[in-house]
């Protein structure tokens, strides 16, 4: 037989929690019940979400078309580093080329290579021959 012994110890008082001044009663809002909601998955079964599915259908599409547009501008941004790392090698070539062109047209570099061709530079200047006009036509 099931009887309830009382223990010949004293006991303490059992407080209940509307008599503790330190703790509030709790109060379920609005914010607890949609947590509780989502947490546990009841919003998903309800009607008025599957009315909104054509809205969260259209975020979703945003949220991917969102995704791919910054992976896309990622990698443009990486092409255009890319490139002008391109640009300055080749304006660095071209200076370059520019600087051995330009001194291989002075006066002293041209004369070193004629030389090989057996010409020889001139140290005086030029003559000039006057010609009448008509000395080139031909007579008949």
């Amino acid at each position: 037989m099931n009887t309830f012994r009382v223990s010949e110890t004293p006991q303490e008082p059992i407080v209940t929690p509307q008599e503790s001044p330190a703790t509030p009663p709790r109060k379920s809002g609005k914010v607890a019940r949609s947590v509780r909601t989502v947490l546990s998955g009841e919003f998903l079964t309800r009607e008025g979400l599957i009315n909104h599915l054509p809205f969260i259908g259209f975020l979703t599409v945003l949220f991917v078309l969102h995704i791919a547009l910054m992976y896309y501008f990622d990698n443009t941004h990486r092409q255009i580093g890319k490139e002008q790392a391109r640009l300055k090698e080749l304006q660095s070539e071209y200076n370059t080329t520019l600087s051995t062109l330009e001194m291989k047209k002075q006066q002293s570099h041209v004369a070193k290579d004629i030389e090989s061709l057996g010409l020889k530079e001139l140290h005086t200047p030029p003559q000039f021959i006057d010609v009448e006009p008509g000395f080139f036509e031909e007579e008949e």
